[in-house]
């Protein structure tokens, strides 16, 4: 997993408010709200931080530096996110 390479994908709006980010996807012109996405902190951090393309790795290394946590928590709470934003289309795995 540490090799793998993931970047945001295209065709979603997203806002943040507080600690949390919502990610909506939009078709054309119209949003689809029945498909909105909300991140929590964590989540948002990630996220914002796929502006380009990050190995699994280096995506740990800035979780651990952000939030002071241990490795092993950090890449828990990675794959998590990944295995859903992954399948639900907000990040690509390349």
């Amino acid at each position: 997993m540490r090799n793998k390479l993931y970047k945001k994908q295209t065709g979603f709006v997203e806002k943040t408010v507080g600690n949390e980010t919502v990610i909506i996807p939009i078709v054309g012109t119209v949003a689809q709200m029945e498909k909105v996405f909300s991140l929590n902190e964590i989540g948002s951090f990630i996220y914002n931080n796929l502006t380009s393309e990050k190995s699994a790795g280096e995506i740990i290394r800035l979780i651990i530096n952000e939030f002071e946590i241990d490795e092993q928590t950090a890449e828990k709470d990675l794959e998590q996110f990944l295995n859903k934003a992954v399948a639900n289309g907000i990040i690509g795995e390349l």
